[in-house]
């Protein structure tokens, strides 16, 4: 387990000045990779063994947003491997620990830089390397697979070119960017008139510099929407993003 203790910056804040949930990720990357790298797995000894950490899924709910300028607590920590996935769950709380603000549980892969095919935690670490897990859940149930709705509720929305910006060090587009994607995608009063209330994400492939991504939307209850990205028809990632009454 590792903890964070910071105040939250006005860049990572909307119109509303609450955190965006596109800053959120960023916050949990950053904080996956440094717990990581204490226990034994992080990014530097991944690419001893031609491998890195892959984000595939993740669930993340908003009890109440961290504002600008308010200090909060952010917790994450391992909870053990589910098949080919690790687990891993992220907590913010307000400064003295008294309330939940954002509860998320993710999933990650190994992948084999040059085989691209997902390598099992047990076949690469010993059991003195895996054996720091926490029995305990910001959501207990990992992200399940978002399923597509009928499509005669999808509509294409506009085409997303992949740009400079959205690239990290791996060469492929930054989890983090995806939501951002999603939430630019749908009606712009929408988003600016309501708060997330949660949202679910799946990566199911990578996105690379200059693809063209074809964004497509749809409206799956009164304040629930879906948005996926497909690349020549490969799905590139799907989210539902519910908002607040």
């Amino acid at each position: 387990m590792i903890k964070d203790i910071r105040s939250i910056t006005c860049y990572e804040t909307d119109s509303a000045k609450d955190l965006k949930p596109f800053a959120f990720m960023n916050i949990a990357q950053e904080l996956a990779n440094r717990d990581a790298v204490r226990l034994g797995f992080g990014y530097d000894r991944l690419m001893d063994l031609n491998t890195i950490w892959v984000l595939s899924r993740m669930e993340v709910k908003f009890l109440r947003a961290p504002v600008w300028r308010e200090t909060v607590e952010i917790d994450t920590w391992h909870k053990g491997e589910d098949g080919i996935f690790s687990l891993r769950d992220f907590l913010i709380r307000n400064e003295n620990g008294t309330e939940d603000l954002v509860t998320a549980t993710s999933s990650w892969l190994i992948i084999n830089l040059k085989t691209r095919r997902i390598q099992r935690p047990q076949l690469l670490f010993d059991d003195t390397t895996l054996s720091e897990k926490t029995e305990r859940h910001a959501i207990k149930t990992p992200c399940a697979k978002i399923e597509v709705p009928d499509r005669d509720l999808l509509r294409p929305a506009r085409q997303k070119t992949v740009n400079y910006s959205d690239i990290d060090f791996n060469g492929h587009v930054n989890n983090a960017k995806y939501i951002e994607w999603a939430l630019d995608y749908l009606d712009p009063s929408l988003v600016s008139s309501r708060k997330v209330d949660c949202f679910r994400i799946n990566f199911n492939n990578e996105g690379l510099l200059s693809d063209r991504i074809d964004m497509i939307t749809a409206v799956t209850n009164s304040l629930t929407y879906y948005v996926e990205g497909v690349n020549k028809g490969k799905n590139i990632f799907r989210a539902e993003i519910s908002f607040k009454p």
